[in-house]
């Protein structure tokens, strides 16, 4: 998996990338591939849930640096994108292919979204009530900000590290409008 990582680190997409190739690159037999995946689709699932899992579990630490005084706001579309910008391959990759339509790691790359969109709904639930606040349609809330950010995600991808600030700054913007139209709502 590291190979196929790194691989995918330094530009190239997952498709023009063949077993006996990533084998080789793992330092392993192509028959051994097999051991570890049925096919390179499986290996393509398994870097994509690993991933996921890792992405996750970030998030789940900004609730973390929020604490310390940060905006929650703040700090979880920069660690986003920092982890964007450090796993570029992967993210390239599940990025794209939640796009595509007949992709085999579509319902991986949606399953991500869907994942992140109902963690962030329930958090966003539990800090109104802890805040006090009413919020409306949370869960239209959460969506709309993964959304947001996923597709910046895409267009940072291929943006010069000099102009990345500017969408950053235009992405924190947009979901501190959600979360003050969802609270607008919920009164």
């Amino acid at each position: 998996m590291d190979a196929a990582a790194a691989e995918l680190a330094s530009g190239r997409s997952f498709d023009t990338l063949s077993l006996r190739e990533v084998a080789k690159l793992g330092g392993i037999a192509p028959t051994s591939f097999y051991r570890h995946f049925h096919d390179m689709e499986g290996l393509g699932l398994a870097l994509i849930e690993e991933h996921s899992e890792a992405l996750l579990n970030l998030m789940h630490g900004v609730r973390e640096q929020a604490s310390d005084g940060r905006s929650v706001i703040r700090a979880s579309v920069e660690t986003l994108f920092d982890c964007i910008f450090r796993n570029q391959g992967l993210s390239r990759m599940i990025l794209q292919e939640s796009l595509s339509p007949y992709s085999p790691f579509r319902s991986a790359s949606e399953k991500l979204l869907m994942t992140m969109s109902r963690d962030l709904e329930e958090f966003l639930t539990w800090d109104a009530k802890n805040r006090g606040v009413p919020l409306g349609h949370p869960q239209l809330a959460a969506e709309s900000t993964v959304a947001i950010l996923f597709t910046t995600g895409i267009a940072l991808l291929d943006t010069p590290a000099a102009a990345r600030e500017r969408y950053i700054e235009n992405a924190i913007v947009k979901v501190r409008m959600i979360m003050r139209g969802s609270e607008a709502m919920g009164q």
